[in-house]
Order: C-alpha cells, then sequence, then structure tokens
C-alpha cells in the first residue's frame, strides 16, 4: 500500500481479492454488469467508503481482476464461493454413486433452489454454466449431463433410471418415482410410462411393469390358443373375451383393465395389433363397419347408446354413423333409442307398401310427412317414423330410403325405387318445385323444415342452386 491506496503491482494481491469480493457480496448481490464504466465507480466508490482506500487500477485491469474472482452469466458477475460449488459438487457425486446415469438441470436447481439462489446461483442456466467448468469429466447436453454419452433418445436413460429406482413395488405412482428420481423432471417420467409399452397403466397417474404381472406357462397357451380361434372365426379377438381364469386373482393389487393390458404385452403382442380392444393379426387392417354389423348379428335387442360404446372399444374413438350404419343395416331400429333384431318384427311386405304407396303419390317423399299409421298392419311393435325407415331400407318391394347422412332426427325420404335420382338430385328437384328464394340460408331452411335433411346447412347447398335454377329456367 502506497500513499493509502491499494496497489495490485506492489501489494498483496490476496488483499485486493478480498477487497473485491467483500465489497461484490455486500454491494451488488444482483451481479455486477461486467466493463461497465458506472459499475466500475460505484465499486471504486464502495471500496473507498468501506476501506478507506483507493484502487490504483485502470478501469480494463479492474474489470479484468473482477471477472477473475468470480461467475460470469448473462453479461453480470456473481460471486459463488468454493463452499457452494463444493456442496454441488458432493450432491451430484452421492447422486452418481447412488447409480444415477443422467441429471437434468432444471430438475437439479428446482429442488436445490432455496440455497442455490441465496448463494448467487439464480437460474439453471447459470448453474449448467458452473457444472460444464465443474464437471469436466461428464458429458454435458442443453438440458442435462449423464456419466458418459451413451447412444439413443434422452427417454431411453430416463426408462433406464426408473427401472432402477423401481425395486419390487408392484405398483408406482409418478409422486413415487419423482420422489426417487429428484433429478429428472416428472414430464420425463410420465412420457417414458406412457410411451413405453412394458409400462401398463393401472390407474390415474398408477403404473405397473410387466415384470410384476404374474402369469403362468398354461395360461399363456390357453389365452394364444384362444386369440388364435377367435381370430380364425371372426377376423379379430376382443380384449375383453380373453379368458383370465385366476390371473385377476394372483394380481389382486391391478386392475382389470391393467391385467387386460398386461396380458396382451406379455403374450400375444409379438404377433397381434390392437386397437381399442380389438386384437388383430398384425399388418391387418380394421373394417370397423364390417366388424360392427357381425357384432349386431349377435344381438337381440340393443341401445344405440351400447352400440356407439362397442365401436369406442373397438377404435378407441367415436364415430358415431359407424354403429348408427351397423344397426341399420343388420337390425331393426323401433326408436330413437332402441335396435331388435329381425324375429321380433314381422312385415307384410304387399300390404305396407300399399300403405306407403296413400301417401307418396310422386317418386319421393320426406319421411316426416307420414304422421299417422292408421293404414298399416301390425308388425309386432308399435309403428313410427324410425320403424317406416328399417322398412324402406331393408324390406320394402317398391320404396327405399334416402338420406344425406345417418341421423337420428328422421331425416330423409322415402324413394320409389323405380326412381333414378340420387339424393342430392331429389333435393334439387324439391327446391326447384317449392316457393323458396334460391339463396343460400333460404335454400338450407326449406330443406332442413321439410325433413330432407337434419340441419339447416348442408354441403351441396350451392350445387343445389345452380340446378334448381337452371331446372326454374327450363320449366319458364
Amino acid at each position: 500500500m502506497i500513499n493509502g491506496r491499494v496497489d495490485v503491482k506492489k501489494e498483496d494481491e490476496e488483499q485486493l481479492g478480498n477487497i473485491l469480493i467483500k465489497t461484490l457480496r455486500e454491494h451488488f448481490l444482483n451481479g455486477f454488469r461486467s466493463g461497465s464504466p458506472i459499475e466500475l465507480f460505484r465499486l471504486r466508490k464502495f471500496v473507498a467508503e468501506d476501506f478507506g482506500e483507493e484502487i490504483d487500477l485502470s478501469d480494463e485491469e479492474l474489470n479484468s481482476a473482477i471477472l477473475s474472482r468470480g461467475t460470469l452469466f448473462d453479461g453480470k458477475l456473481y460471486i459463488v464461493g468454493a463452499n457452494v460449488t463444493n456442496r454441488i459438487k458432493s450432491e451430484i457425486d452421492t447422486a452418481m454413486t447412488e447409480g444415477a446415469e443422467v441429471i437434468f438441470y432444471s430438475a437439479f436447481y428446482e429442488k436445490n433452489e432455496d440455497w442455490l439462489f441465496s448463494a448467487n446461483i439464480i437460474s439453471k442456466d447459470m448453474l449448467k454454466n458452473i457444472l460444464v467448468k465443474l464437471c469436466p469429466r461428464f458429458a454435458h447436453t442443453m438440458k442435462y449431463f449423464a456419466l458418459q454419452m451413451q447412444s439413443g433418445h434422452v427417454l431411453s436413460k430416463v426408462r433406464r433410471e426408473v427401472l432402477r429406482v423401481w425395486g419390487a413395488d408392484v405398483l408406482l405412482s409418478y409422486e413415487q418415482l419423482s420422489e426417487r428420481l429428484p433429478y429428472v423432471p416428472v414430464d420425463k417420467i410420465k412420457n417414458v410410462l406412457a410411451q413405453n409399452k412394458d409400462f401398463i397403466w393401472n390407474s390415474e397417474g398408477v403404473y405397473t411393469h410387466i415384470s410384476s404381472v404374474d402369469i403362468n406357462d398354461e395360461e399363456r397357451a390357453a389365452i394364444t390358443n384362444y386369440v388364435a380361434m377367435a381370430y380364425r372365426k371372426c377376423g379379430y379377438a376382443s380384449l375383453s373375451d380373453i379368458p383370465l381364469g385366476e390371473i385377476v386373482e394372483r394380481n389382486c393389487e391391478l386392475t382389470l383393465t391393467a391385467v387386460r393390458n398386461a396380458t396382451f404385452e406379455i403374450i400375444i403382442a409379438d404377433k397381434y395389433d390392437r386397437r381399442g380392444k380389438i386384437v388383430m393379426s398384425k399388418g391387418d387392417t380394421l373394417d370397423a363397419l364390417s366388424i360392427m354389423k357381425e357384432h349386431c348379428r349377435s344381438l337381440e335387442k340393443c341401445t344405440l347408446q351400447e352400440l356407439l360404446n362397442f365401436e369406442r372399444e373397438l377404435t378407441g374413438e367415436a364415430h358415431r354413423w359407424i354403429p348408427m350404419e351397423a344397426g341399420n343395416t343388420v337390425l331393426v331400429r323401433i326408436d330413437k333409442d332402441t335396435y331388435l333384431a329381425d324375429k321380433y318384427v314381422h312385415f307384410n311386405a304387399d300390404i305396407i307398401d300399399e300403405a306407403i304407396g296413400l301417401f307418396v303419390k310422386g317418386d319421393y317423399l320426406p319421411l316426416k310427412s307420414f304422421t299417422t299409421f292408421g293404414a298399416f298392419p301390425d308388425c309386432g311393435q308399435t309403428w313410427n317414423l324410425f320403424i317406416l325407415e328399417s322398412y324402406c331400407r331393408r324390406f320394402s318391394r317398391k320404396f327405399r330410403f334416402g338420406t344425406p347422412s345417418v341421423n337420428s332426427r328422421n331425416a330423409g325420404a322415402i324413394i320409389r325405387k323405380s326412381c333414378g335420382m340420387d339424393y342430392t338430385e331429389i333435393m334439387t328437384c324439391a327446391v326447384a318445385n317449392a316457393d323458396v328464394p334460391l339463396k343460400e340460408a333460404a335454400v338450407g331452411k326449406f330443406l332442413y323444415e321439410s325433413g330432407y335433411t337434419g340441419r339447416k346447412t348442408t354441403a351441396q347447398v350451392n350445387e343445389i342452386i345452380d340446378k334448381a335454377r337452371a331446372i326454374r329456367e327450363r320449366m319458364d
């Protein structure tokens, strides 16, 4: 020290370092902006006030001295003590000793945020910068670091981590696995459980591993034979119908859904694919409509909702038209909610066609135009528009049923089989002969209120308008 000034060239450099570190810790809690003349001025001022000394260095020399004492992040320098870096390294060494293969920066920071932030490590990105320098022997990536960089997606590493901590448990939840893997984000754990078929969903947020499911060789053979026989007979097998025997009882911790799914993965997944609960030979294309029709042939009575539920199990989705088309093709719809097998309805086609003819004077008539059934013979059920639609779809000798799409609104028309027009042509003819303006809204409303469609809009409305206009011009 000369003349009350700190001279880095002549004074002990350790003293300068101590002064800088103390000043930065006390007065620059939010970091020191490197290279800023204002920050350098403030630092000189604080040193003079706290230590009664002046720093006899140029701004460039002082900035360099400051940078050598801390950790630079996002343009700011922070003082991170050796005790902090030692603690970080100790936590990592402990995790790796316990068998951890991968540590995510975000998860490590989140778990230790309280003491890291108070030690001037302000974010996971800053932590990453420190770890890259602190642990050079590890393989570092953007989001995690590993003991060694192995090939494969990060989820394969997380999968190995999950298996490492699974132990002898039959069931584990997201929360339990997250506790055992504190340095792996819970969303990565969820992704592995959902995407890897070795993990079987048991209930909300809870999974088992196929190694925990007890199935003996005799049961494996019986299930394999059952699926093969069902496939030869029907072209598919239902996961719901597979005979599970004592498997459910022996695996009492698992839900029935988990047992079924595990049975598929363990026994038949090598030869079969599945769509929902339907099992098919690998490479086969699911013909949901054909399967639904075959299913309907086995029924004597069912509700529309039961058909919708079966189709949802079949495809894993909800295609309302598929179960309705199957029911309309195979069964008799006796009301909005109910289908019956043919043997419960008796149609005298000659008499019924004659009764229909009393209403249909031309080639077609909307179904909703039938408001009374006094002229119709007894059929074993109470006549209504649904039964009349079913009759015209499958049993009439003189009439057919047309509609823009299957529906439960009685939208459509009864058409003579001698009429060669398709349904769009019939709607066009009806519009052309009606006193309705050829405007989109007006035509849509007419078709809906007359019963030709179940909605006030139709995809063919512009085509219908153009053709109806041409018909009217020819009529004029």
